[in-house]
């Protein structure tokens, strides 16, 4: 519970609005979703879902034990929708405004990954959405929030306006 609390404290000093722990020990009914959607078609062009990997964090990295999941609040300060009153200009997606997040986040992470190695030991792998990692199933399971029927994530705290982000590790 100690470290569970520091690993806390030390993510939301790095700028990082939910914090949660989940077991790194597959659920099955992550693959059998993933695999009723596939064969829906509703992954669309995004064949890169289709790998044998996801679904279980195991495979991903064998020693992992717990998954600490991050997410970064990336709602904006005003309304959103204000800018299509302006029909002569474009409405940029609010994810995809400022920095790439995939860089933000990524350095976020690392510096949370060194200080659990040196801080607490054990192993680490860090993920921003760039790994076969059944995100949104852990996040849930963390505590972080739940799936919503839109495949989203949805924080009672920040609506569906979080980016995630993952530590696995083998304490």
């Amino acid at each position: 519970a100690a470290a569970k609390q520091a690993i806390r404290e030390q993510a939301l000093a790095l700028g990082f609005d939910a914090v949660g722990f989940a077991s790194a020990e597959p659920v099955a009914r992550d693959a059998v979703d993933l695999g009723r959607f596939l064969a829906m078609g509703r992954a669309g062009d995004m064949g890169w879902l289709d790998n044998p990997r996801r679904g279980d964090a195991l495979k991903t990295m064998p020693a992992a034990r717990t998954v600490v999941v991050l997410g970064a609040n990336y709602g904006p300060a005003v309304d959103p929708l204000a800018a299509h009153a302006h029909r002569d200009r474009a409405a940029i997606s609010v994810y995809a405004q400022g920095s790439d997040y995939h860089d933000v986040l990524k350095k976020r992470i690392k510096r949370l990954g060194r200080w659990m190695a040196e801080t607490l030991g054990g192993e680490i792998k860090v993920f921003v959405d760039t790994a076969p990692v059944m995100e949104k199933p852990l996040a849930a399971r963390a505590g972080v929030g739940w799936q919503g029927k839109h495949t989203n994530l949805v924080s009672r705290e920040f609506g569906s306006w979080l980016f995630l982000a993952e530590v696995f590790t083998s304490l």
